[in-house]
């Protein structure tokens, strides 16, 4: 059975949840198959064993239906039933972890219903929720525009003889001002995406009413809208990249306004950031690695570095380069000590492995880098070729001429062969080998065809070019 729908369903809930969904199918309101109540007992039981062994269909449709003949048809109608009570379920759980979402469908069903006596309390709920709401993105607007809308048509001043005073009481500009702050919001929300995806990948997207909408935006009015100020500075981080302003401009917004969204949006904004401060560091200005490592300290006390509530290896790697490009060393080994656990155990023993050896590489104990490398597997490219490049210098800096000449061999040949390694890149890695071989065989050269080596380097888009050049410059003053 694991290879159905709704074993692979179940068996994405937590503990937790499936507690919960036992007591909603419990429930006459939400469930009145006792059947689905069985078949649930048995997937669940099997779940929580976590029993690598099939469930046999027969088997569990015996144990229902006792004495009847197994019927494909009716366990597949059975099965596709409690994966619909499933989804009810998960849409449940949404919804009731909306307050907003509730009180907005409670102003409706008394406005459907009439309920006079009811208007002034179901009103002072909503409000009192609203001021208690703490997360604000732009979804919160939205839901305060439903909720305006509704308070609007309880009033129902459209069909009375208003006096003066109810007049006063119509929230048109409330329902419109917040529709405009949700609408801005999304609309510079995603458009920022689309900037975003445009630097991997073309894309000939039109936005509609952009421009305007930017305009908009800039308003002083709007800036007390935390995502539309947000958003802003994150479009103008892409457009007017060479202006440092608005990045620092974010930050402080980020500082200031980052626990107001939900984690997953936040996620997305600091890395907008951390990006940004990437991209700097990459075209020379050193300087933003420090706010590269800056933003990723805040990201890991805010708790919103993480992808279903796992660190990812390219994010721990990411982290861990930076930190040893800035020589935070005792900062690494206890980053990697307090936060190696977080990653997924199927990738976990892998990125500890690679990113200890990098750390004892760049503290230069070059001979507990080998045993550490010789225990991770290359399953992504990226592992592969800085590992490679890790164990050529590590052969050289501990005078392991044979096995380096070896391995200069069966690293050009792995460069030559591997598809996956852009034409650009392959020629990166190809000078590193090719240098590496006439800084050997340039041991006893004279000064003259050893300056000329360097100015080669020099002028060329090797990988490791510090470490070459600075294996020139011992050539040249030792």
């Amino acid at each position: 059975m694991k290879d159905t729908k709704i074993y692979d369903f179940l068996s994405q809930f937590s503990a937790t949840e499936l507690n919960r969904f036992h007591r909603y199918l419990e429930s006459p309101y939400h469930n009145r198959n006792q059947w689905c109540k069985s078949l649930f007992s048995f997937l669940e039981s099997h779940i929580r064993s976590e029993d690598e062994s099939d469930l046999d269909k027969q088997l569990v449709y015996h144990k229902i239906f006792e004495t009847e003949a197994y019927d494909d048809k009716r366990f597949r109608k059975l099965c596709s039933d409690l994966l619909d009570l499933g989804e009810s379920y998960l849409a449940l759980e949404i919804y009731q972890s909306n307050p907003l979402h509730q009180a907005n469908y409670l102003l409706q069903a008394v406005h459907q219903r009439q309920l006079e006596k009811m208007y002034n309390s179901a009103t002072n709920s909503v409000k009192n929720l609203s001021a208690k709401q703490f997360q604000r993105p732009a979804s919160y607007y939205y839901y305060q525009y439903e909720i305006e809308k509704n308070l609007y048509k309880l009033q129902n001043l459209e069909v009375k003889r208003a006096s003066k005073n109810s007049i006063q009481l119509i929230n048109l500009t409330e329902i419109v001002n917040n529709l405009d702050y949700f609408y801005i919001s999304e609309k510079l929300k995603y458009y920022c995406s689309l900037l975003s995806w445009n630097k991997i990948v073309s894309l000939d997207h039109k936005i509609l009413f952009i421009d305007e909408i930017i305009q908009i935006a800039e308003k002083e009015e709007f800036k007390h809208i935390p995502p539309i100020a947000i958003y802003l500075k994150i479009y103008y981080t892409y457009i007017e990249f060479e202006n440092e302003e608005h990045y620092f401009d974010l930050k402080k917004l980020i500082t200031n306004n980052l626990e107001i969204f939900p984690i997953d949006e936040a996620k997305d904004i600091m890395d907008s950031a951390i990006n940004y401060t990437i991209q700097k560091h990459n075209r020379g200005k050193l300087e933003y690695l420090q706010e590269s490592l800056d933003l990723y300290r805040a990201a890991l006390d805010k708790e919103v570095i993480y992808v279903n509530e796992e660190l990812t290896p390219w994010t721990f790697k990411n982290i861990i380069t930076i930190a040893l490009r800035l020589r935070e060393f005792d900062w690494t080994e206890n980053f990697i000590k307090e936060y190696g656990h977080k990653i997924n155990i199927a990738f976990r023993e892998n990125a500890i492995n690679y990113n200890i050896a990098t750390l004892n590489f760049h503290q230069k104990k070059y001979k507990e880098v080998i045993p550490l490398l010789q225990k991770v597997e290359y399953d992504e490219e990226y592992y592969s070729l800085s590992s490679k490049v890790q164990l050529l210098i590590t052969y050289f800096e501990l005078n392991e001429m044979e096995v380096l000449s070896a391995f200069l061999d069966s690293f050009k040949i792995y460069i030559k062969r591997n598809k996956n390694i852009p034409s650009a890149n392959k020629s990166r890695y190809s000078n590193l080998i090719a240098f590496t071989r006439k800084i050997i065989k340039h041991q006893d050269a004279d000064n003259a065809q050893i300056t000329k080596l360097k100015t080669e380097i020099s002028q060329s888009t090797s990988v490791a070019k510090p470490w070459l050049l600075e294996k020139v410059d011992e050539l040249l003053y030792n």
